[in-house]
């Protein structure tokens, strides 16, 4: 059993408050961004689901701005998505490039997303354990997860600029996969901030819940 206590330094833990400006600049980049699963050989039925998902993450965004913009709900919820989405552009992307050599009847795009998967439950096991020893507090800070994206992203572009000159094409698109499916690995762990919208539904149920019995 989890310490509430520790669990609402977690939620707290590196909090900022939700920023309409940062939300719409990120419902540019989401559709921006989805132009990834169209420039390579992605099958019609995942592009059409990507679309899919930039509405309903577009719709999501326009309502935390419209009615929800100061909820804490709204700040995990914001940053959740957007990870999570981008995590999956960059999954599928990896695997697009990789099919233009290597046949794929759909199996590869599931091998794909189950280890973005099994990436997601580790970080989550950690993040539990993290919070259970109380890693969170001001104490003990550690920016680590905070870290790891900024720092995949950056080291993936300064790889492709370096080792992609001189290569052939068949190589450079292998390599790219690997890049992308790397990043991919790790902006996934921003996805955790979904976790914490299910933390804070589960504080507020525990708190009506007392109230309740001690009415």
């Amino acid at each position: 059993m989890i310490n509430k206590d520790n669990i609402i330094t977690f939620l707290n833990y590196n909090y900022t408050a939700f920023s309409v400006k940062q939300c719409v600049f990120r419902i540019f980049w989401v559709w921006i961004l989805s132009v990834l699963c169209f420039i390579v050989q992605v099958p019609i039925a995942l592009k059409c689901a990507v679309l899919l998902l930039d509405f309903v993450i577009s719709s999501i965004f326009i309502v935390l701005i419209a009615k929800f913009s100061k909820s804490k709900v709204s700040r995990y919820l914001c940053d959740g998505l957007f990870c999570f989405y981008i995590a999956v552009l960059l999954n599928i992307a990896s695997c697009g490039f990789l099919s233009l050599f290597i046949y794929s009847n759909g199996i590869l795009y599931l091998i794909f997303l189950l280890l973005l998967i099994l990436c997601v439950c580790t970080f989550s096991v950690l993040v539990f354990y993290n919070i259970k020893s109380n890693k969170y507090s001001m104490n003990n800070r550690v920016k680590i997860l905070m870290v790891f994206p900024l720092l995949g992203s950056a080291c993936g572009f300064i790889f492709a600029k370096i080792f992609l000159q001189n290569v052939d094409k068949q190589n450079a698109v292998l390599i790219l996969s690997i890049i992308l499916l790397f990043l991919s690995l790790i902006i996934s762990i921003g996805s955790l901030n979904l976790l914490k919208v299910f933390l804070l539904i589960y504080l507020k149920k525990s708190e009506k819940s007392i109230v309740k019995k001690q009415g």
